[in-house]
């Protein structure tokens, strides 16, 4: 399936890696004209991380397929990265990033992104089971977040090979295509 959704958002923070190289799934957050934020590049190659008020679009290219329920290897590694961010281990949570990921989110990059999205929905109480989506070369691993204040969606991007290609703290519901 391939599309764009674009969607307005309470305020709320995003963090959006992808891999370079023809990446089939971008997501980049635009703040509205009055929101401060900060980020590096957009798109396949870029790193967006957008406080208060924004858009969001994600776009995806090729065909989108629901993994079976049984827990993936995929599944594990986000996992794994989801408990190293909430214990605070920002080093472990990114060993498994690929070489764009670990340009553009170095382990304080990520540190002040967790502190922000808490900052947003309030700080993190549990996680419920990882649901996977097949698109083109990616999977998306998409774990539902109970936070404090709010619902929130963990998302973590794949490459084959098990490498991080994305990690997104999103809002319950984000789109992935």
């Amino acid at each position: 399936m391939t599309g764009t959704r674009t969607r307005r958002l309470a305020p709320l923070l995003i963090t959006a890696l992808l891999a370079a190289g023809g990446a089939s799934l971008t997501t980049t957050a635009h703040a509205a004209p009055t929101t401060a934020s900060t980020g590096v590049g957009s798109g396949a190659n870029g790193f967006a991380l957008a406080a208060g008020q924004a858009h969001v679009t994600t776009t995806v290219a090729g065909s989108a397929s629901a993994a079976t329920p049984a827990q993936t290897r995929y599944d594990r590694i986000a996992l794994q990265a989801l408990n190293d961010i909430v214990k605070g281990k920002f080093t472990a949570a990114t060993a498994r990033f690929d070489a764009t990921m670990r340009t553009q989110l170095p382990p304080a990059t990520l540190a002040t992104a967790w502190k922000t999205f808490q900052n947003q929905f309030g700080r993190y109480q549990s996680h419920g089971d990882p649901k996977d989506i097949t698109v083109g070369e990616f999977t998306a691993v998409n774990v539902p977040l109970r936070m404090e204040r709010t619902p929130a969606e963990f998302r973590v991007t794949f490459h084959k090979d098990g490498s991080i290609a994305g990690l997104f703290f999103l809002w319950t519901g984000a789109p992935v295509s």
